[in-house]
């Protein structure tokens, strides 16, 4: 059965109401961040600005799955490194970490598949972890080993 769309907006309002108040960033001196829309929704647990954390996560993936990361890592008070080829040089996520390192030309396996290059990258930006996102070099057991 369908529900108007008055009352399908008093359920959601309902349900993201609490669930915006159980999750608070204003305890995090080390961001201010804004909840985005969806947040509201998803988000299941408010983060502990006691618990211990990476200072510095190189994200060795691209786009919308760094992007992802990154904002986390904010919410976190974690900086962030970006990996990007020179294709992606002006992506969004190259724009929302704290660092960005230049690992190459475009194809994929010039750059992002290079373990050799991401491995300088963590050296060269002193990240204390890596955050291998999706596919390129997650999947890989030599990198993980490294």
């Amino acid at each position: 059965r369908l529900l108007p769309k008055t009352i399908l907006r008093t359920v959601s309002r309902s349900k993201t109401s609490s669930t915006c108040k159980a999750f608070s960033t204003s305890s995090l001196s080390s961001s201010q961040y804004k909840l985005e829309p969806w947040e509201e929704i998803y988000t299941a647990q408010q983060i502990d600005p006691t618990e211990p954390t990476f200072g510095k996560v190189l994200i060795a993936n691209r786009g919308e799955i760094a992007c992802r990361v990154i904002r986390t890592c904010r919410k976190m008070g974690i900086k962030t490194v970006a990996v990007h080829s020179v294709a992606d040089s002006m992506g969004l996520f190259v724009k929302m970490a704290d660092e960005a390192i230049n690992i190459g030309p475009a194809p994929a396996r010039e750059s992002y598949l290079v373990m050799e290059k991401i491995l300088a990258a963590v050296e060269q930006t002193g990240a204390d972890a890596v955050h291998p996102g999706y596919g390129f070099l997650s999947e890989n057991t030599v990198f993980v080993a490294e």
